[in-house]
């Protein structure tokens, strides 16, 4: 098996709720309230409450290198 993306992984994970992608909780350890954080993909910034954050992969769209643009 070669070529395949590497999964990464992290301490705290949210689920986006627009794109529904696991994108980093911004946070060390586990927090008592809720929190804010903005998803890197889609842009949105959302409110997440201390049940909605796990520890799980991140999306691979994290890794994904943006696509090379043609010049002209």
């Amino acid at each position: 098996m070669f070529n395949l993306p590497q999964t990464l992984h992290c301490d705290f994970t949210i689920n986006c709720k627009r794109c529904g992608e696991n994108i980093p909780a911004p946070v060390a350890t586990m927090p008592d309230s809720w929190i804010a954080a903005q998803c890197p993909l889609c842009g949105e910034k959302r409110s997440y409450l201390p049940s909605e954050i796990f520890q799980r992969k991140l999306s691979y769209k994290l890794g994904a290198r943006p696509a090379r643009s043609r010049l002209i």
